[in-house]
């Protein structure tokens, strides 16, 4: 039986999103686009994913989801170069260890400095941030310019959507990632990711993200996101 061209439920604002999105052009996939309501819980929308997150691949018929198994199952279904996770072994392991890395130690501080209220809450997670990523930073290979080297890969992917969207702490926080000799490696990755031609396909226009953003920058955003890190709670 002939495999069905892929569908990716997906939404133009959502940085988890972005992932499956980045990982689909890279791999040169032919799929299906679908820009998707993730707020409209529908029975039709709950039978595809019962959590009502997206992204999700659908796929002969099948769903996936979870924004860093997308990228796997991309890679793992369509395994022409280029490879997203690398073939060896040790570098796999490796890949997967730094995306752990963006998910629990530099996205969670990101949205707390963004979403928190209180100037003490707010510098907690600036610091953090600040922090982690210097760890993150240290951790590249020192020619790059991607995270593992020549090539963009898993690792670049589980971070390139809050990276090319910086400015949305810039806007709001006043902050920027500083320009000192400790962060140069950083900006060398950033200005690589945000130019590779299947990221930049991906980025929406400034002033639509920002818009987009006030609600969490105030405080008032209604999603699971939002109130996960206002409750201190793991990120959906």
């Amino acid at each position: 039986m002939a495999e069905s061209k892929p569908k990716l439920h997906c939404a133009w604002f959502c940085p988890f999103a972005h992932r499956a999105w980045i990982s689909m052009l890279t791999k040169g996939m032919d799929f299906e686009y679908i820009e998707q309501d993730p707020y409209n819980k529908s029975p039709d929308w709950l039978a595809i994913n019962p959590r009502g997150l997206i992204p999700v691949i659908v796929h002969n018929g099948k769903s996936i989801y979870e924004s860093h198994v997308c990228i796997e199952y991309i890679d793992e279904s369509w395994p022409s170069e280029p490879r997203l996770l690398p073939k060896d072994p040790y570098q796999r392991a490796k890949a997967r260890m730094w995306g752990d890395f963006v998910s629990k130690k530099l996205i969670p501080p990101y949205y707390k400095f963004l979403v928190k209220q209180s100037p003490e809450e707010q510098s907690e997670g600036r610091e953090q941030f600040l922090a982690n990523l210097l760890e993150f930073t240290k951790a590249m290979d020192p020619e790059g310019p991607f995270f593992l080297g020549k090539e963009l890969g898993y690792v670049d992917i589980m971070f390139a959507p809050w990276s090319y969207r910086i400015y949305i702490l810039k806007h709001y926080r006043n902050f920027e990632i500083p320009r000192t000799d400790e962060y140069r490696r950083y900006h060398v990755w950033a200005e690589a990711v945000k130019n590779h031609p299947c990221v930049k396909p991906v980025q929406q226009e400034e002033s639509r993200v920002l818009a987009d953003a006030k609600p969490y920058a105030e405080g008032n955003a209604k999603s699971e996101l939002a109130d996960a890190v206002r409750k201190g709670k793991t990120i959906p």
